[in-house]
């Protein structure tokens, strides 16, 4: 099994979210414990710690890299209402350690703050940053500041009250007891990559097993309901990949019950833009199992990396008659120490 190295302890509780930087070199991650702590890779390979800072007033639930456009921005949300904007200050001299100055404290929800995500960067609608928060609201923020001190919500959506445009695909929720959505349920999003179709993006909420396709302008509208078929579970993560010149898009969701689910999104002819109908089906169903964690596509959208409950990470990638089949696959506990003898 091949593995690199582990990352230094240090977090003083659950950790409950790990990303990437848009070049791969930084890793941050977050916790239970209110902290953010940042590694980046160095020349050997290894993760060396670079930063470490209280950020919030509870327990942290996601983090997000901005696109270099827009400079070495992160952001972070958690269960203190809050979504927080952090750039990376000037290092100190003759220290390899980063300092990450506050830019913005973004309020205004009624609930946990579950997940976050900035756009892609598109000179049409400059830096946008999504955020769901428990009370199934999507609110997308904005700055034109370029101090980035200056931040607005361009738009406030109740996802469960954004009805798709095509008649037969009505949302069904699990469990309508708002106590029990909040224990069962997931909030997730991904923004499309591809800036043809304007500012667009996955979401669901709650315990629905809809996610909802929306273009945010001129207002915002649900373009198809992407349901998953029956026996339905609440969803608990989106991705979605990188078109790279494909006529359509790819949009992998995983459930509470391990269901994995492929869906191909074709959008109308770029003739009919604004009145075509966009069209979604099934391209691959993989089946149940422990509960699903994160679903993410590689750089070209050609691989999906899955992760679950029990700490597998499975690969999967189509063969040439465009079957998803599975790859490799690899644990994340760490392996037992080996004898005198390498055994």
């Amino acid at each position: 099994m091949l593995q690199t190295n582990l990352l230094a302890p240090g977090h003083a509780d659950l950790v409950t979210h790990v990303v990437y930087d848009f070049y791969g070199e930084r890793i941050a991650t977050c916790s239970a414990d209110q902290r953010i702590k940042i590694f980046r890779r160095s020349n050997e390979g290894l993760w060396e710690p670079e930063a470490d800072w209280k950020a919030h007033d509870a327990a942290i639930l996601h983090l997000s890299f901005s696109h270099p456009l827009h400079g070495s921005l992160l952001a972070s949300c958690s269960h203190d209402r809050t979504v927080r904007i952090w750039e990376e200050g000037p290092r100190s001299h003759g220290t390899k350690e980063g300092r990450w100055i506050e830019r913005a404290v973004l309020g205004g929800a009624k609930g946990s703050v579950r997940v976050l995500e900035f756009s892609p960067p598109n000179p049409s609608f400059g830096l946008r940053l999504a955020a769901i928060s428990t009370d199934s609201r999507l609110r997308v923020y904005t700055s034109l500041d370029p101090s980035l001190n200056d931040w607005s919500t361009a738009h406030d959506i109740h996802l469960p009250s954004l009805a798709s445009p095509y008649a037969g695909q009505e949302e069904t929720r699990i469990n309508e007891n708002a106590t029990v959505e909040i224990s069962t349920g997931g909030w997730g999003l991904s923004w499309c990559k591809e800036k043809f179709w304007g500012s667009l993006l996955a979401a669901f909420s709650g315990t629905s097993p809809t996610v909802k396709i929306i273009v945010l302008d001129p207002a915002p509208t649900a373009l198809l309901h992407l349901t998953t078929p029956a026996p339905a579970s609440p969803l608990t993560c989106v991705a979605w990949a990188n078109s790279c010149g494909r006529s359509y898009h790819l949009v992998a969701t995983g459930s509470r019950d391990g269901r994995v689910i492929i869906w191909k999104v074709e959008p109308p002819d770029p003739e009919e833009r604004g009145r075509g109908e966009w069209k979604g089906e099934i391209v691959a169903d993989f089946g149940k199992g422990p509960r699903i964690g994160t679903v993410d596509w590689n750089a070209t959208g050609t691989t999906l990396t899955v992760s679950d409950d029990d700490g597998m990470i499975r690969v999967y990638k189509p063969t040439y008659s465009r079957d998803w089949k599975l790859m490799g696959q690899m644990t994340a506990e760490e392996p037992p120490p080996m004898d005198d003898r390498g055994h």
